[in-house]
């Protein structure tokens, strides 16, 4: 069994909603988040948390698809500039959110609180000795989404 059926296994036990989308990019999920260097179980709950797995997703500050990135903030990730239009393509968005992640972790020492929090609401909001804020609260809803995939992972295939 790869490990992007065992994430899909049991995100579908977990009834997320849109898991039937989840399962058909997930292979794009591992790929990327091998290629960056970032946890798939992690990128697989920031898509959930960000979009609910809704490729055409734009929220009210214009951050556009599965990952929910400001256009204005991809020039240096993942192939230049986008548009909200190329982030409406569900493999553009998640290889750019799992650039975006990977280079946040390499800034933060492998630290996903921290990493997930300047994903959300930028690097200076989530300086040591600033006031936890909603990008705080991101990351650790983040986190315990990981986790708990995880452990149904662990339940549903006893293999891992």
């Amino acid at each position: 069994m790869t490990l992007a059926e065992a994430i899909c296994g049991a995100i579908m036990a977990l009834s997320m909603p849109n898991a039937d989308t989840a399962c058909k990019h997930m292979d794009t999920v591992v790929e990327a988040s091998k290629r960056y260097n970032v946890d798939p179980v992690v990128m697989t709950a920031l898509i959930h948390t960000e979009s609910r797995w809704t490729p055409r997703a734009v929220s009210r500050h214009g951050a556009c698809g599965f990952t929910q990135i400001l256009p204005k903030y991809t020039k240096r990730f993942y192939g230049g500039q986008s548009s909200c239009e190329d982030l409406f393509d569900p493999r553009l968005s998640i290889y750019k959110g799992a650039d975006i992640l990977g280079y946040h972790l390499k800034r933060y020492r492998r630290s996903y609180n921290r990493s997930l929090c300047s994903y959300n609401a930028g690097a200076r909001r989530c300086r040591p000795g600033i006031a936890k804020n909603k990008g705080h609260r991101y990351a650790r809803k983040i986190m315990r989404l990981t986790r708990k995939i995880k452990r149904n992972m662990r339940y549903v295939h006893k293999d891992l």
